[in-house]
């Protein structure tokens, strides 16, 4: 799938969905600076991956099988 693919997928199938910084429960690394969007895929019967999109590729940075990274509200 293209980045423009996953845009219009639903977010809980194989989209994603940007996660507001004041949702995180989890410390963002200081490395992850205020202009960077932070994203979440569904995987594996649905457990998201957290991480960021820098160009062409999506670097995980939380695995959040247990639902505790962010407010899943």
């Amino acid at each position: 799938m293209t980045w423009a693919d996953l845009r219009q997928a639903p977010r809980h199938g194989r989209g994603y969905e940007k996660i507001a910084r004041h949702s995180f429960r989890a410390h963002i690394p200081d490395a992850i600076t205020e202009d960077v969007d932070l994203l979440s895929f569904r995987f594996c019967g649905k457990a998201p991956i957290v991480g960021y999109r820098m160009d062409r590729v999506f670097h995980v940075v939380w695995v959040d099988r247990a639902f505790n990274v962010y407010n899943h509200g």
